[in-house]
C-alpha cells in the first residue's frame, strides 16, 4: 500500500527544509560533483502542495557562465559550501546559458509518486 498524502507531505516538508542551495552543471556531475558551472552554489526555495510535491518558488539565476554555454544538470545541497547533497536532476528544456552568460532555472518539481 503506497503512503498517504498526509505522509508525503511531511517528508516532502522535511526535504524542502533541508535543500537551500543548488549547483548548476554542463553535464552529468555523477559523484565526484564534476562539470560545475558557476562560482558557487545559489539559493534556492520550494514550496510543498498537499500531496507531497515540492515546486520551484522562483527562478534561479546564475551569471558568469561563457555565453551560449551547456547548462544541463543541478544538484541539490544542503549549505553554500560543504553540507549534504540531496541529489541531482538532469535540465530538459532550454539547456543553453545566453549570449551574456546568464542562465535562469525556471521551473523544478520533485514528486512523490510512488508505484
Amino acid at each position: 500500500m503506497p503512503l498517504d498524502d498526509s505522509a508525503l507531505t511531511l517528508m516532502a516538508n522535511a526535504l524542502d527544509a533541508a535543500i537551500t542551495h543548488v549547483r548548476f552543471h554542463s553535464a552529468d556531475p555523477g559523484t565526484a560533483e564534476t562539470s560545475s558551472l558557476g562560482a558557487a552554489r545559489l539559493p534556492i526555495a520550494f514550496t510543498s502542495d498537499a500531496d507531497g510535491d515540492l515546486t520551484l518558488d522562483a527562478a534561479v539565476n546564475v551569471t558568469g557562465l561563457a555565453a551560449n554555454q551547456a547548462v544541463t544538470w543541478v544538484t541539490l545541497w544542503s549549505a553554500l559550501t560543504g553540507g549534504t547533497r540531496y541529489g541531482k536532476f538532469q535540465l530538459t528544456g532550454d539547456l543553453t546559458a545566453n549570449a551574456a552568460g546568464e542562465y535562469s532555472l525556471t521551473a523544478l518539481t520533485i514528486n512523490s509518486t510512488a508505484s
